[in-house]
């Protein structure tokens, strides 16, 4: 889908920087430079009470164009207070070619910044960070249970990091964010039902690499977490998953008492950006949550451009800017979506 006329113009400006900076200096990022001012982010800091960063799909960031990885990054950093960040999530393909220990190094590279800062983060693996000869060895010496543990945040894992899952609390709510990677069956599907049946007062949210389809319809696998964990267990209200190259959202209502009447609302959300220029243009997710309202205000923006939405909003209106109903509390609710 055709990016629109004003932004490929920016993307150009990008690229002849980069070629100068790249030039004078290797390895820099465009944060590096400037004073990463929240920008067009931080005219609605006041319409929540807490946000998360939501990122996916950063291969070929890790593989070739590092400066989105790291303009990502760098951003997070230097507008967690303005922006009230606490907490960002990766849902897979960290790298492109999983037996190349220079992009899994980029890749630490970069989320150490969040490291460095004490911002709480999850990940998962998704299909590239496989490799062919490695498996998922390169990932798990990167990223596995070593590198989180000490953390407070960090709930447990499953296989050395395969899975896992974070608790965190922001502004007096309290949350739990499962993650399993790649390729996982029935042995994966038991140990979330157990990490969620022992916290079902926590708002969950559940982090995959393949959920949704470019149809907006579930995958096969998507199916079957539907069913096997996202029915049995009301506290689940959302879903995020990459891998496909799309933005889409399904929302399915749930009636959890058999009353005949939806109880919650299920938000299940895809975010790739892959197909983009550079593999991405450095679109991620801001996730707003407004507690007074009983809203989440989900976003779509590059540090990089300095720009939200991929997508032309006007060719595609709710694609990349949305607000999804919670009650209150942050509980899911049983309403669903309008376009910003």
């Amino acid at each position: 889908m055709a990016i629109r006329a004003e932004k490929m113009k920016k993307w150009l400006a990008i690229v002849v920087i980069t070629g100068i900076l790249f030039g004078l200096a290797e390895g820099r990022s465009f944060a590096d430079d400037s004073e990463s001012g929240a920008g067009k982010a931080d005219y609605e800091a006041d319409r929540y009470d807490f946000s998360f960063v939501w990122m996916s799909d950063t291969q070929y960031y890790s593989k070739t164009f590092h400066r989105y990885f790291r303009d990502n990054v760098a951003w997070i950093r230097d507008n967690r207070d303005k922006l009230k960040i606490r907490y960002v999530m990766h849902t897979g393909d960290i790298v492109d070619e999983g037996d190349k220990i220079g992009q899994w190094i980029e890749a630490d590279r970069n989320m150490k910044v969040l490291d460095d800062t004490g911002i709480p983060y999850g990940v998962l693996a998704g299909n590239h960070d496989a490799g062919r000869i490695s498996g998922y060895d390169l990932y798990r010496r990167g990223f596995g249970e070593d590198r989180f543990k000490h953390r407070p945040t960090y709930g447990g894992s499953y296989q050395n990091n395969r899975g896992h899952f974070d608790l965190l609390s922001a502004a007096g709510h309290d949350f739990i964010i499962v993650y399993m990677s790649w390729s996982f069956g029935d042995a994966e599907i038991a140990w979330m039902n157990q990490v969620l049946k022992r916290y079902p007062n926590r708002k969950a949210m559940l982090c995959f690499h393949e959920y949704l389809l470019v149809s907006g319809e579930r995958s096969p696998i998507g199916d079957r977490v539907f069913e096997s964990v996202v029915l049995p267990n009301k506290n689940v209200f959302a879903i995020l998953s990459g891998h496909h190259h799309d933005a889409e959202i399904k929302i399915d209502p749930v009636d959890d008492d058999g009353d005949g009447k939806a109880d919650r609302s299920v938000y299940q959300m895809m975010a790739d950006y892959q197909n983009a220029v550079d593999g991405g243009l450095g679109y991620i997710r801001l996730l707003q949550f407004d507690a007074r309202s009983g809203k989440l205000h989900v976003k779509t923006y590059s540090p990089t451009l300095n720009d939200y939405n991929y997508y032309d909003p006007i060719a595609y209106p709710g694609k990349d800017e949305f607000t999804l109903d919670l009650n209150p509390d942050l509980t899911p609710t049983a309403a669903s979506v309008t376009t910003d």
